[in-house]
């Protein structure tokens, strides 16, 4: 159990601190490449590029379970703690349809470019495995959604 709890807490941070690693190494090895050895990687900028596609799509999960987002909270904060609490229930129910929806067509979209067999033009790397980052990024944000409507709606028995 002490698994599971580990990985709901820690799994998208540690997941973008590899992916944050890996990035500012490869393009500090394309830097001195470039210009300390006047010669160029040619798979460096195309692999980076899709780690940043992968952190992106991971981040999504990552503000929701940390409850970060870009908002107005003026209006809200005029309202009384119950009637915030609503208000909050009603937009995750309303980004949890949202992400769903993505869900769903981000499936269809590694789908087909599965069966297309599209590859990068550097590293020949099949396409589908960039794409499923969107699958993995809304599929954890529906979760995520679900863990933060789950203790908003129970009744509290102890803080967790």
């Amino acid at each position: 159990m002490g698994v599971l709890k580990w990985l709901d807490k820690h799994f998208e941070e540690t997941i973008l601190l590899i992916l944050l690693i890996f990035m500012a190494s490869i393009m500090s090895v394309q830097v001195t490449m470039r210009y300390l050895f006047n010669a160029s990687l040619t798979w460096s900028e195309e692999l980076v590029r899709y780690m940043f596609v992968w952190s992106a799509f991971i981040s999504v999960s990552y503000c929701i379970r940390k409850n970060i987002a870009i908002r107005i909270d003026q209006f809200t904060n005029m309202m009384s703690p119950s009637l915030q609490k609503g208000m909050d229930i009603l937009t995750k129910i309303i980004m949890l349809a949202f992400f769903g929806y993505l869900f769903r067509f981000a499936l269809a979209v590694v789908s087909a470019t599965y069966q297309n067999g599209q590859t990068s033009p550097a590293l020949g790397l099949p396409i589908y495995l960039v794409q499923v980052s969107s699958v993995l990024g809304f599929g954890l944000a529906v979760v995520r959604i679900i863990q933060y409507l789950w203790k908003a709606i129970k009744p509290s028995q102890s803080a967790s």
